[in-house]
């Protein structure tokens, strides 16, 4: 699928061609914490169905769930990517077909960068059922971009290497920026949610661990 340059995904080079990139990851070391020190926990990974990921969480012990939001978004929204969020038929067919699960089902999420391309007030909607999903206590790992020069982000599959390190897959093409989320802009954004922590990193992507 093709997307326009101006409105939303962008074509570009074949993923494969691009390189894929290691990095550490304070975050997700802390959501490790968790896995590690209980059992039996139920884990929402929000990049899509993994070998990797599936792999990792389940020799501790856990038990996986995958969904590809991004794919879903893109399906969804289609070429015009941000407007389409405003019509409400295709808002409510994105939230029909994401995040479908009952009520305090998961421990933990794995929810990586997948808020940072979606606007008000789907946005607001997205986080309200992550926050319905979850169990009280439950941590939820998110990445926003946080290099203010940067016009286009990158979009990538999350897959873990080990407890400190992720490996960044690179997707085809990538989604115009159109807000910016600074620390400030994130604890309005999870207000129902009982703590926030941030990271931010040398590679300009704000790691943000929420407890439910």
């Amino acid at each position: 699928m093709r997307f326009s340059a101006d409105t939303g995904v962008s074509s570009r080079p074949s993923a494969k061609d691009a390189p894929k990139l290691t990095r550490q990851s304070s975050g997700f070391e802390q959501f490790c914490t968790m896995l590690q020190s209980s059992e039996n926990l139920s884990i929402l990974d929000m990049s899509g169905a993994s070998q990797a990921n599936i792999m990792f969480i389940t020799d501790l012990g856990h038990r996986i769930s995958s969904d590809d939001m991004i794919g879903t978004m893109q399906e969804c929204f289609g070429d015009d990517f941000f407007e389409n969020q405003q019509a409400a038929s295709k808002a409510q067919r994105f939230l029909d077909e994401a995040l479908t699960f009952p009520d305090q089902f998961f421990d933990g999420a794995l929810v990586w960068d997948t808020l940072q391309f979606l606007v008000s007030p789907l946005l607001e909607q997205v986080v309200a059922q992550l926050l319905r999903i979850m169990r009280p206590g439950g941590l939820m790992l998110a990445f926003f971009n946080a290099d203010e020069k940067i016009s286009r982000i990158p979009l990538y599959n999350y897959r873990i290497q080990d407890r400190k390190s992720l490996l960044l897959s690179p997707r085809t093409g990538g989604i115009q920026r159109v807000q910016y989320f600074h620390n400030r802009s994130l604890e309005r954004l999870f207000e129902k949610a009982a703590s926030l922590k941030f990271f931010l990193t040398r590679d300009h992507l704000r790691e943000v661990i929420v407890r439910r």
